[in-house]
């Protein structure tokens, strides 16, 4: 009775396992990384527009030329004339300023090609041809 009710117990632990049919599992499908290059389209914004700078005449007064000075000055501008002084050091303080601005201006020109060679194609045609079109308008700009 111990065997038939050891059966018994085997059969009612396992039996609906008995019942389906054996299969073995789906194996994983096999994953590939690919790794594709793009290159980065960034945008180029144009060149500003090119300086336009106006002409200034200085007149030099000084105690020897003062009336012939003052003669000239009412003769361009119909009569009345304003005068302004300024000071040999401030002068000199002007001329330091404006060669601030121009070194500025060149560190400013020399960021922009780094990052337009930066962003461009490996051939590097687009940081000189940039160059070439900037000469040309200082070129431009300097016959009239």
């Amino acid at each position: 009775m111990r065997t038939l009710t050891s059966i018994f117990l085997v059969m009612l632990l396992g039996g609906c396992s008995w019942l389906q049919p054996q299969t073995l599992p789906a194996p994983e499908p096999i994953i590939k990384t690919v790794t594709e290059y793009k290159t980065l389209e960034i945008y180029q914004p144009p060149l500003p527009k090119a300086i336009d700078l106006q002409d200034v005449e200085f007149f030099v007064v000084t105690e020897k030329n003062f009336d012939e000075q003052i003669a000239q000055l009412k003769k361009l501008q119909d009569g009345s004339y304003v005068l302004f002084g300024i000071t040999p050091l401030d002068y000199e303080n002007m001329s330091y300023n404006l060669q601030e601005l121009r070194r500025y201006i060149r560190q400013q020109k020399e960021i922009i090609i780094y990052y337009r060679e930066a962003t461009q194609n490996d051939d590097g045609t687009d940081a000189e041809d940039w160059l070439d079109q900037n000469d040309k308008t200082i070129e431009d700009q300097k016959s009239e």
